[in-house]
């Protein structure tokens, strides 16, 4: 899959099937007014390759850090870019209400390179809503996102809530991973949706678990401060996105991440999501 300005492909979207379920696949070049060049996504025998090389990139939004979101998506997402629902597992068909979500451990196998521009973040970024059949994001609604390795600083715009220490595997090793907090009250305008950022003080690469569940149920009470109003109960998980949020250095880009695997499972051993 080729996402360039050129062929009018920054949002077009695949789907990569596994045996019990499928994902959507997108370069997602949201912020992408003109470049030369391309993102490259290439699904070859259960891997996910991403490379990204551009030149002479022009953002719509230039004082947005952020050129794309190359990535993955699992669930269902009524508004664009996807649209749509993937072929869902059983075990976990969405939109679902959070407080009916099982305990679910998601993990990642993944390895990032630059040569040029930076990797913002490589990240799960998750949606929440009080109604399913929306078919655009404002507020109430949620996006949380998870930055298992960022390299990013935050604007004045984001309010830092506290820390939070989290028990992860990497590499087959469990260890303590502290995250921050921060909560972007409005995305994009004064009526924009609610954005919830864990930032990992540590930079994860290679094979990362982590307790997805424990995350989307943690957020309301970090929301609360802000939002006293909104509560868990009313919420709906509707879409898990993985991806790498990048950008360019004067205009190239050159960098990308390889996916070896996404694996979600519940407590009981049940495999929501396998290798694909």
């Amino acid at each position: 899959m080729i996402g360039s300005y050129k062929s009018d492909s920054e949002y077009v979207i695949a789907e990569i099937y596994s045996y019990n379920c499928s994902l959507f696949v997108s370069p997602f070049l949201w912020n992408l007014k003109y470049a030369d060049g391309n993102a490259n996504l290439t699904f070859r025998n259960g891997v996910l390759y991403v490379n990204v090389n551009f030149s002479n990139f022009e953002k719509i939004s230039p004082c947005i850090p952020v050129d794309g979101y190359p990535g993955l998506m699992y669930g269902y997402e009524g508004w664009f870019p996807f649209a749509g629902t993937t072929i869902e597992n059983p075990s976990l068909v969405l939109p679902r209400k959070v407080y009916c979500l099982p305990n679910i451990t998601s993990t990642l196998n993944f390895s990032l390179w630059v040569k040029e521009g930076n990797i913002d973040d490589f990240s799960y970024d998750i949606w929440l809503s009080q109604n399913p059949n929306i078919t655009y994001l404002a507020y109430p609604d949620i996006e949380l996102m998870i930055w298992l390795y960022h390299n990013e600083t935050l604007s004045s715009y984001f309010i830092k809530e506290g820390e939070v220490q989290v028990p992860i595997y990497v590499n087959g090793s469990e260890i303590t991973c502290t995250f921050t907090v921060y909560i972007l009250p409005h995305t994009g305008s004064s009526d924009g949706w609610i954005g919830v950022y864990y930032l990992s003080n540590k930079s994860l690469e290679g094979k990362v678990s982590i307790p997805l569940t424990f995350f989307i149920e943690d957020e309301f009470q970090w929301i609360d401060k802000i939002f006293p109003t909104v509560n868990e109960s009313s919420y709906y998980l509707d879409g898990i996105q993985v991806g790498m949020e990048f950008n360019d250095y004067n205009g190239i880009a050159e960098l990308g991440y390889t996916l070896y695997c996404w694996i979600m499972s519940t407590a009981q051993g049940v495999k929501i999501l396998d290798e694909a």
